[in-house]
């Protein structure tokens, strides 16, 4: 979901926080606060939960007259040929029994990202610096022992991390994805979210922030596709490709998405269809994305607002 600078995963069930019937809200990207929502226009995703169903449930306003669903570029870049770098913040990221097979599993999806089916359903887009490949480079994982906040993190705690990590030098073309040891304290009504920022210099950065959604109902994609993962692995996972599709298709505010703000994840959140194999013959149970080409040549399959655009890349 997108609002404003930052882009959000909004969790699949009433477990996380109190229901809600509202838009998760989000950190700002330049004030550091978690700001008012700009108001509920037509068209714009409303959130409704029902406590008696696993699923969350989208109904759309209706959209003003001559409205798209289809993504369109907003004057900015995308990412050519994607890099990702794990950042898992918190010692208790050291310990084999904390971690169990979240680390290593991971590393296996990000390495598999590249020559994928999954990351070729991102390459029909293209921005202002060329289209987007099917290549990707996976940077490695890094432990910051520090103690993470408490709280959830803001846009600027994870900007900051990431360039403290980097040594204030990132790769302009990577998504550094953020993973803490701890579940925020207080209501998070959200499985992650995706944003950037600039380190000190004027440097680029791309963020997305994790919190430990191991054993959070809300976020649990119920992977019965036979992976083998641990369940907070495939939590994990699943919400990684979620935010990883959305940074290489609007890295920083100036790509891809629909008349009501959502991007080629948020079209197709929480819709699957069969176990999905990356380049590396590792298996995982994540999400469909939005193909404009696919719903314009009505060879999609539906998303949960009915719209035939989604396509599993499996």
């Amino acid at each position: 979901m997108r609002l404003r600078r930052s882009h959000f995963l909004a969790v699949a069930a009433c477990g996380l926080a109190a229901c809600s019937t509202e838009p998760p809200v989000a950190p700002d990207a330049t004030t550091d606060q978690t700001p008012q929502l700009q108001g509920i226009t037509a068209g714009e995703p409303r959130i409704y939960w029902d406590r008696d169903e696993s699923w969350r449930r989208i109904a759309l306003a209706p959209r003003p007259a001559g409205s798209s669903t289809l993504l369109t570029l907003h004057g900015g870049n995308i990412l050519t040929s994607s890099k990702t770098a794990a950042i898992f913040w918190g010692s208790n990221w050291s310990s084999p029994s904390f971690a169990g097979d979240i680390i290593t599993g991971l590393d296996q999806f990000y390495a598999g990202w590249s020559g994928s089916n999954y990351n070729g359903l991102n390459t029909e887009y293209y921005g202002l610096n060329g289209q987007v490949t099917n290549s990707s480079s996976f940077l490695g994982h890094s432990i910051d022992a520090t103690t993470p906040p408490s709280k959830a993190l803001s846009v600027s705690q994870a900007v900051a991390e990431a360039c403290k990590v980097t040594g204030n030098n990132p790769d302009p073309n990577a998504l550094y994805a953020i993973y803490t040891q701890n579940f925020p304290r207080g209501n998070l009504n959200y499985c992650a979210w995706h944003s950037y920022g600039s380190c000190s210099g004027g440097k680029p950065v791309q963020v997305a922030y994790f919190p430990n959604i191991s054993g959070k109902a809300g976020c649990d994609p119920a992977d019965t596709f036979g992976t083998g993962h641990s369940q907070g692995l495939a939590a994990l996972a699943n919400v990684s490709g979620h935010e990883l599709a959305e940074t290489i298709t609007d890295p920083r505010n100036g790509g891809w998405w629909d008349a009501s703000g959502a991007e080629n994840a948020d079209k197709c959140a929480w819709v699957f269809n069969g176990a999905v194999t990356l380049k590396n013959g590792t298996k995982w149970k994540i999400q469909m994305n939005w193909s404009n080409a696919a719903y314009s040549n009505g060879t999609g399959l539906p998303n949960r607002s009915g719209e035939r655009g989604c396509l599993q890349g499996n």
